[in-house]
This record gives structure tokens, C-alpha cells and sequence, in this order.
């Protein structure tokens, strides 16, 4: 597996294999529920909403602590509990609720590299049934409140020459030809554009090398030694 500078980000295929029966991994499925019923890694439990994780009562917005709360305790994850993401999607969908987890203080949570691409290409293990969900199992959320930005944060960080906002929506919607369905279309003034899979290897799904995502980044001015802010 690639070595990264954060090796608590991810997992591979290998790792998985090992831990996969363990009782305290549970191994969540985050692509759709069509998706997951056609196979999935074995033991995994299927993400019991929308793909994005988003509150029921403010579709903008993740979902809150007592939404997400509930939702992990009815996966059967508790706060010891080391939690494993994948998708089929080039971990677009396991990344956000990577993010998720880890807002709500929860960091042993990692994402398989490669997700259900590499797991079936490497083992070629598939299941069609759900798993018994472990009972009795609390979750409970912290708060890493530092990963989010507001409104205010990001109009302040526009004006601020130690700081960068990186878009990394589609080409069209940076350019404004896209609005799928929202007020306004366009960019925050001032944001450098790189859409988000430029950072995969879109045939293997996995992640690019920390060189190739260093020399990506930079190529497209998104200065390391910056406070970032993504949208």
C-alpha cells in the first residue's frame, strides 16, 4: 500500500481482510441501497440513509448529534468502536462520511482504499445477506467543531492572504453552465478550481501517491502552506 504522511486516514485491502470479523470493526457500506444488494464485502452494514448524511431536517446541513447519534447506534457502533468506509465511487461517498465521524469527535474511523474496486478485485469475497447489528450499543458524539466553517469564516478567509479556497465541485459548476437546482450558480470570487477525483486513480480507485497529489496540488496553485478552506 502507498505510504502517506497520516497513515490513521486509511485502511487497505489487506488490513480489512484481517479485520473484517473482528467485533469491534464494523465496516459501513456507503454507496446505495440498490448497490449494496447486488454485493458487498462480507459483514458490512449498509449506510441507512442518504449517501451525503444529511440532516431530515435541514437538507443543507450534515445531520445533527442526536440524528447521527442514533443512526451509529443503530449500526452497532458504540465509541470504541474502530469504524471502516467504503464505496464504489472512487470513495466519494466514504470520504464524506469519514468527515462526518470524525466532526462529531470520533477518530478511529478510517477509509478502505480502493473501496469495493479493489476488495472484490483482491479477494473476490462477496455477500448478499445483512449482518446481525450488535445490540446495546451507545454512541456518543464529541465535537471537532474546528473541521467546519461557516459563512462568515469563508468571507473572512476570502480577504486573507494566508488563505485558500479550494473548490472542488465539476468544471460546469465552477463555471457556472451547471446549477443542479440551486439559487445561484457560479464560484466563491477568488476560490482556485480542481475537481476532487483529479486526486484518485480513476481506474483503480485508489488514491494517488502522496507525490502525485503534492505535484497535483501544486500544478493548480493550491499552496499546502495555506490554510485551506474546500467546498
Amino acid at each position: 500500500m502507498e505510504e502517506y504522511p497520516d497513515k490513521n486516514l486509511l485502511v487497505n485491502v489487506e488490513w480489512l481482510a484481517l479485520n473484517v470479523s473482528d467485533s469491534n470493526v464494523v465496516v459501513i457500506d456507503c454507496d446505495s441501497a440498490d448497490a449494496y444488494a447486488r454485493g458487498h464485502i462480507p459483514g458490512s452494514v449498509h449506510l441507512p440513509t442518504h449517501m451525503y448524511v444529511k440532516s431530515a431536517k435541514d437538507k443543507l446541513f450534515v445531520m445533527d448529534e442526536n440524528e447521527f447519534s442514533s443512526m451509529c447506534s443503530g449500526l452497532g457502533i458504540d465509541n470504541d468502536t474502530m469504524v471502516v468506509t467504503y464505496d464504489n465511487s472512487q470513495s466519494l461517498y466514504a470520504t464524506r462520511l469519514w468527515w462526518v465521524f470524525d466532526y462529531y469527535g470520533h477518530d478511529k474511523v478510517r477509509v478502505l482504499n480502493g473501496g469495493w474496486r479493489q476488495w472484490i478485485k483482491q479477494t473476490n469475497e462477496c455477500s448478499f445477506s445483512r449482518p446481525n447489528i450488535r445490540e446495546n450499543k451507545i454512541f456518543t458524539t464529541g465535537s471537532n467543531l474546528d473541521r467546519y466553517a461557516d459563512k462568515d469564516a469563508l468571507l473572512e478567509a476570502c480577504s486573507l492572504d494566508s488563505t485558500l479556497v479550494w473548490d472542488v465541485r465539476s468544471d460546469g459548476e465552477f463555471a457556472g453552465t451547471e446549477t443542479r437546482n440551486n439559487a445561484r450558480s457560479g464560484h466563491v470570487p477568488g476560490s482556485v478550481h480542481l475537481e476532487w477525483f483529479n486526486l484518485m486513480d480513476r481506474e483503480t480507485h485508489l488514491f494517488k501517491s502522496e507525490q502525485d497529489i503534492r505535484a497535483t496540488l501544486s500544478g493548480n496553485g493550491i499552496a499546502l502552506d495555506k490554510a485551506i478552506y474546500t467546498y
